[in-house]
């Protein structure tokens, strides 16, 4: 039987791989910022052109408060439209400058944005923290979005080679001690000895795309063996240029060995493929057939 965009668009999904104020759709932007001059590039230039891609233009817009309140409305906005039913996405603690470096006021308002949408959307949050963040904010701001009860997970994030992983192996313990859901981006930028460093070290729950433990059977199997799920952002991937193209791209390899994979976002305001775009993406490139779709669409829940 074949099948269309509308059957994808249908189904209720889960998107577990997203940064929160960077989660909206390029639509919903220009409806809210309808004199925004902003062209997005297909491409970037790794990591570092994507940086300079959010300062040089996504920063001019969003420059208050209000702004990013904004940001975080059209993400979940959008999520709903995509007939997203679940949306882990982590809140940059780093916004707190924003709102006069108080994290509570975040806090705050991740959790009136979750109170109201929570007739359409279950909206898990994640403390979102970049690992170029001083340490000793990390932790106070940590600990006070742990204590607060309204994240369910803990996700870190930047430059992922040749980083000192360290000083967060005690944060994760914490987390896991509080029943939160432990996430570390890796293996999308970085090789597959990082991605088992990462594993031994922090030992996850889930990995934020992983790709590169596909050149490794030793690293396959620690991830089979801690049953460690892999958000993999196909679309982000490509436009990062982390993978040549989608016949390339080694989610059907992973997903071959066993491995549990979802597949999600990570910046649809950047990359402008929704969770159904990435599903759809993929069946009509023949990668996966629409069971094995079903098996990913329903790993992500």
């Amino acid at each position: 039987m074949k099948h269309f965009k509308e059957d994808f668009l249908k189904l209720p999904k889960a998107d577990v791989h997203n940064h929160f104020h960077l989660g909206g759709s390029q639509k919903k932007l220009l409806e809210r910022y309808p004199k925004a001059t902003i062209s997005f590039p297909e491409k970037y230039d790794g990591l570092p052109g994507m940086i300079d891609f959010i300062y040089g233009h996504l920063n001019l817009i969003m420059a208050t408060k209000e702004d990013v309140i904004n940001f975080m409305e059209i993400a979940i906005e959008s999520a709903i439209e995509d007939n997203v039913t679940l949306l882990e996405a982590s809140v940059d603690v780093g916004l707190s400058r924003f709102f006069n470096n108080s994290i509570d006021a975040v806090i705050t308002e991740v959790k009136r944005i979750q109170e109201k949408y929570k007739s359409q959307i279950n909206f898990r949050p994640d403390i979102g923290i970049n690992k170029d963040l001083p340490l000793d904010k990390v932790y106070a701001y940590a600990d006070k979005c742990m204590q607060s009860g309204v994240f369910y997970g803990i996700d870190i994030y930047g430059k992922e080679a040749n980083q000192n992983l360290i000083p967060f192996k005690e944060l994760f313990e914490i987390a896991k001690k509080s029943n939160i859901k432990t996430k570390v981006h890796i293996g999308e930028f970085s090789d597959y000895k990082s991605i088992e460093d990462t594993i031994t070290l922090l030992n996850p729950d889930e990995l934020q795309h992983g790709i590169n433990a596909v050149n490794s059977e030793k690293t396959i199997d620690l991830i089979l063996e801690r049953n460690i799920q892999l958000n993999i952002c196909p679309q982000s991937n490509l436009s990062l240029g982390a993978v040549k193209n989608i016949q390339t791209h080694p989610i059907k390899k992973l997903f071959d060995k066993g491995i549990k994979v979802t597949v999600n976002t990570d910046d649809l305001i950047l990359f402008n493929a929704t969770v159904t775009d990435e599903l759809y993406h993929l069946y009509k490139n023949n990668i996966f057939s629409f069971d094995e779709l079903e098996i990913i669409r329903k790993n992500a829940f």
